[in-house]
């Protein structure tokens, strides 16, 4: 026979309730949790969009004061063929933030939390890593092609070239001998493989950012436009002038 519960008193949950709730939770965190960073995820890439504008709106104010000239992709290296895309020389980093007060600037906003860091930051010799594949102001294009690379790139000089030239790309990025792969907007934000995952995947020195799942990025022209690019649709290209196969390669 039931007894009924005292009036004024509440039953107890029994312990396969509680476990039954807890699964359901569970569960609905399970549908709701990619849900939620897919749509930071597009939040992320708008917010991106939105740098890479400043970034080349700095880039256009330097070239009107500088008789167009554009800000020069170059190193600290004394061999001025020694350049790299995602690479600011001391002097393009004083001239740029003359435009744009914060160095946080250079860099896609997913990739703050690594750009951040000293090592990945600051490189003797060459001067400082940015967020960005910046192609104004290189020497020598289009840099000729190796194994591995079917696509070559102009790089602007002047403000006043083809406006439908690339000026800045997201950092989708691979550099086998530097132990790198960078894809900064995948499904679910961003992911990046460094010395521990070489380490653990050998795999990996032949793997490419859409290996990590990387979806796209945004890309810059010369006229300050700026648009999403589908990974499928880009083509891999040398990221740097004369390392070869030991230099970085880019995606845009």
């Amino acid at each position: 026979m039931n007894v009924p519960a005292a009036p004024g008193l509440r039953r107890a949950f029994t312990l396969i309730e509680l476990l039954v709730v807890i699964a359901i939770i569970a569960i609905l965190a399970g549908m709701l949790l990619p849900t939620l960073a897919g749509a930071k995820e597009r939040a992320q890439r708008t917010a991106c969009l939105n740098n890479m504008r400043q970034f080349i709106l700095a880039s256009l104010l330097y070239a009107n004061d500088n008789q167009q000239f554009l800000p020069q992709g170059g190193t600290d290296k004394a061999d001025q063929k020694d350049t790299h895309t995602p690479v600011f020389s001391t002097i393009n980093q004083t001239n740029l933030l003359r435009y744009t007060t914060q160095l946080k600037a250079f860099d896609c906003p997913n990739l703050t939390r690594w750009m951040q860091k000293p090592e990945w930051r600051n490189h003797p010799d060459y001067g400082i890593a940015i967020g960005y594949h910046y192609l104004g102001g290189h020497p020598n294009s289009p840099w000729g092609l190796i194994d591995g690379v079917t696509n070559t790139w102009t790089s602007p000089q002047k403000a006043t070239e083809d406006p439908s030239l690339v000026l800045l790309a997201d950092l989708n990025v691979d550099s086998p001998a530097y132990q790198r792969i960078l894809a900064p907007h995948t499904a679910r934000g961003p992911k990046v493989a460094e010395n521990q995952y070489f380490d653990d995947h050998p795999e990996a020195y032949d793997q490419r950012p859409v290996d990590l799942g990387a979806k796209g990025g945004n890309v810059g022209l010369l006229d300050g436009s700026v648009a999403w690019k589908d990974i499928r649709r880009m083509n891999r290209y040398r990221g740097s002038q004369i390392w070869g196969a030991d230099g970085c390669f880019g995606y845009w």
